[in-house]
Protein backbone atom coordinates (compact mmCIF):
# COMPACT_ATOMS: atom_id res chain seq x y z
CA UNK A 1 0.00 0.00 0.00
CA UNK A 2 2.81 2.41 -0.89
CA UNK A 3 4.03 3.85 -4.17
CA UNK A 4 7.69 4.75 -4.67
CA UNK A 5 6.95 7.26 -7.47
CA UNK A 6 3.67 9.18 -7.35
CA UNK A 7 2.07 12.57 -6.86
CA UNK A 8 -1.03 13.77 -5.03
CA UNK A 9 -2.88 13.58 -8.37
CA UNK A 10 -2.12 9.93 -9.15
CA UNK A 11 -1.40 8.15 -5.87
CA UNK A 12 -3.81 5.40 -4.89
CA UNK A 13 -2.51 5.22 -1.34
CA UNK A 14 -2.33 7.63 1.60
CA UNK A 15 1.49 7.68 1.61
CA UNK A 16 3.91 7.79 -1.31
CA UNK A 17 7.26 9.13 -2.49
CA UNK A 18 7.21 12.13 -4.79
CA UNK A 19 9.52 14.54 -6.56
CA UNK A 20 8.17 17.58 -4.68
CA UNK A 21 7.99 16.77 -0.96
CA UNK A 22 7.72 20.44 0.02
CA UNK A 23 4.34 20.86 -1.70
CA UNK A 24 3.22 17.21 -1.66
CA UNK A 25 3.79 16.46 2.06
CA UNK A 26 0.33 17.68 3.14
CA UNK A 27 -1.13 15.14 0.71
CA UNK A 28 0.91 12.16 1.98
CA UNK A 29 4.34 12.41 0.35
CA UNK A 30 7.22 11.17 2.49
CA UNK A 31 9.77 12.74 0.13
CA UNK A 32 12.01 11.52 -2.64
CA UNK A 33 12.35 7.80 -3.26
CA UNK A 34 16.11 8.29 -3.24
CA UNK A 35 15.93 9.42 0.40
CA UNK A 36 13.44 6.68 1.32
CA UNK A 37 15.08 3.87 3.30
CA UNK A 38 12.55 1.24 4.35
CA UNK A 39 13.86 -1.77 6.22
CA UNK A 40 10.86 -3.96 5.45
CA UNK A 41 7.61 -3.99 3.52
CA UNK A 42 6.37 -4.45 0.00
CA UNK A 43 6.43 -1.46 -2.35
CA UNK A 44 5.27 -0.70 -5.88
CA UNK A 45 7.48 1.36 -8.20
CA UNK A 46 6.36 2.76 -11.54
CA UNK A 47 8.96 5.48 -12.10
CA UNK A 48 9.04 8.06 -14.86
CA UNK A 49 10.39 6.28 -17.93
CA UNK A 50 13.73 8.09 -17.97
CA UNK A 51 16.66 5.68 -18.46
CA UNK A 52 19.09 7.31 -15.98
CA UNK A 53 16.39 7.62 -13.34
CA UNK A 54 15.43 3.94 -13.74
CA UNK A 55 19.08 2.96 -13.29
CA UNK A 56 19.41 5.13 -10.18
CA UNK A 57 16.20 3.52 -8.82
CA UNK A 58 17.56 0.00 -9.45
CA UNK A 59 20.82 0.88 -7.66
CA UNK A 60 18.96 2.33 -4.65
CA UNK A 61 16.74 -0.75 -4.43
CA UNK A 62 19.82 -2.99 -4.58
CA UNK A 63 21.38 -1.13 -1.63
CA UNK A 64 18.17 -1.45 0.39
CA UNK A 65 17.79 -5.16 -0.41
CA UNK A 66 21.40 -5.89 0.56
CA UNK A 67 20.74 -4.23 3.91
CA UNK A 68 17.45 -6.15 4.32
CA UNK A 69 19.32 -9.42 3.84
CA UNK A 70 21.55 -8.51 6.78
CA UNK A 71 24.73 -7.97 4.76
CA UNK A 72 25.25 -4.36 5.87
CA UNK A 73 27.27 -3.37 8.93
CA UNK A 74 24.20 -1.98 10.69
CA UNK A 75 22.02 -5.00 10.01
CA UNK A 76 19.29 -6.19 12.28
CA UNK A 77 19.05 -9.62 10.70
CA UNK A 78 17.02 -10.54 7.65
CA UNK A 79 14.00 -8.34 6.93
CA UNK A 80 11.22 -8.93 4.39
CA UNK A 81 11.67 -6.22 1.75
CA UNK A 82 10.09 -6.39 -1.70
CA UNK A 83 9.84 -4.04 -4.66
CA UNK A 84 7.48 -4.66 -7.55
CA UNK A 85 8.76 -2.54 -10.43
CA UNK A 86 6.75 -1.70 -13.53
CA UNK A 87 8.69 -0.24 -16.46
CA UNK A 88 8.78 -0.55 -20.26
CA UNK A 89 10.55 -3.65 -21.58
CA UNK A 90 13.51 -1.65 -22.83
CA UNK A 91 16.01 -4.51 -22.64
CA UNK A 92 18.88 -2.34 -23.90
CA UNK A 93 18.44 0.28 -21.14
CA UNK A 94 20.92 -0.01 -18.28
CA UNK A 95 18.17 0.33 -15.64
CA UNK A 96 16.15 -2.50 -17.19
CA UNK A 97 19.26 -4.68 -17.37
CA UNK A 98 20.19 -3.89 -13.75
CA UNK A 99 16.75 -5.07 -12.62
CA UNK A 100 16.77 -8.13 -14.88
CA UNK A 101 20.24 -9.17 -13.67
CA UNK A 102 19.66 -8.38 -9.99
CA UNK A 103 20.53 -11.13 -7.52
CA UNK A 104 17.26 -10.19 -5.78
CA UNK A 105 15.09 -10.85 -8.84
CA UNK A 106 12.57 -13.54 -7.96
CA UNK A 107 10.48 -13.17 -11.10
CA UNK A 108 10.23 -11.12 -14.29
CA UNK A 109 6.80 -10.97 -15.89
CA UNK A 110 6.73 -9.59 -19.42
CA UNK A 111 3.37 -8.29 -20.64
CA UNK A 112 2.97 -8.10 -24.40
CA UNK A 113 1.88 -4.77 -25.87
CA UNK A 114 -1.44 -6.10 -27.17
CA UNK A 115 -2.17 -8.00 -23.94
CA UNK A 116 -2.42 -5.10 -21.51
CA UNK A 117 -3.37 -1.50 -20.88
CA UNK A 118 -3.17 1.28 -18.32
CA UNK A 119 -5.33 3.79 -16.54
CA UNK A 120 -4.65 7.03 -18.37
CA UNK A 121 -2.58 9.45 -16.30
CA UNK A 122 -4.45 12.37 -17.84
CA UNK A 123 -7.81 10.67 -17.41
CA UNK A 124 -9.43 13.93 -16.35
CA UNK A 125 -8.77 15.31 -19.87
CA UNK A 126 -9.73 12.21 -21.87
CA UNK A 127 -12.90 10.56 -23.04
CA UNK A 128 -11.79 7.25 -21.56
CA UNK A 129 -9.80 6.63 -18.42
CA UNK A 130 -8.10 3.60 -20.04
CA UNK A 131 -5.36 3.35 -22.62
CA UNK A 132 -3.83 0.47 -24.56
CA UNK A 133 -0.12 0.08 -23.91
CA UNK A 134 2.23 1.42 -26.56
CA UNK A 135 4.79 -1.35 -25.97
CA UNK A 136 5.71 -4.39 -23.90
CA UNK A 137 5.93 -3.90 -20.13
CA UNK A 138 8.21 -5.60 -17.61
CA UNK A 139 7.08 -6.31 -14.07
CA UNK A 140 10.07 -7.16 -11.87
CA UNK A 141 9.72 -8.74 -8.44
CA UNK A 142 12.81 -7.93 -6.35
CA UNK A 143 12.84 -9.59 -2.94
CA UNK A 144 15.10 -10.08 0.03
CA UNK A 145 15.39 -13.68 1.23
CA UNK A 146 12.87 -13.07 4.03
CA UNK A 147 10.44 -11.42 1.58
CA UNK A 148 10.66 -14.38 -0.82
CA UNK A 149 9.63 -16.64 2.06
CA UNK A 150 6.89 -14.29 3.33
CA UNK A 151 5.44 -13.31 -0.08
CA UNK A 152 6.32 -16.03 -2.62
CA UNK A 153 5.65 -15.11 -6.24
CA UNK A 154 3.11 -17.81 -7.06
CA UNK A 155 1.41 -18.68 -10.33
CA UNK A 156 -1.84 -17.38 -8.79
CA UNK A 157 -0.22 -14.02 -7.90
CA UNK A 158 1.20 -13.69 -11.42
CA UNK A 159 -2.23 -14.45 -12.92
CA UNK A 160 -3.72 -11.73 -10.70
CA UNK A 161 -1.12 -9.24 -11.95
CA UNK A 162 -1.78 -10.17 -15.58
CA UNK A 163 -5.52 -9.84 -15.00
CA UNK A 164 -5.12 -6.42 -13.40
CA UNK A 165 -3.18 -5.24 -16.47
CA UNK A 166 -5.66 -6.64 -19.00
CA UNK A 167 -6.89 -3.85 -21.25
CA UNK A 168 -10.15 -2.35 -20.06
CA UNK A 169 -10.47 0.42 -22.64
CA UNK A 170 -13.41 -1.30 -24.33
CA UNK A 171 -15.19 -1.83 -20.99
CA UNK A 172 -15.11 1.81 -19.95
CA UNK A 173 -18.67 2.94 -19.34
CA UNK A 174 -17.53 6.29 -17.95
CA UNK A 175 -17.12 7.93 -21.34
CA UNK A 176 -17.75 11.58 -20.79
CA UNK A 177 -18.23 14.32 -23.26
CA UNK A 178 -16.27 17.51 -22.88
Amino acid sequence: CFECFASPLNSRYPHFCSAFPDTDAPFGSVGSFFNFEPREGCFEANPPFVPNLMLKMAEHMHTLLVRADGDAEDDGGEQPLCFIVIIPSWDTAMGWRALNESPFLSHHLRLGQKEHGYTEGAQHCRRSRYRISVGDTSVFFLQSKAAARKWPVSAEALADVEDSFSSKHNNDSSDSTS
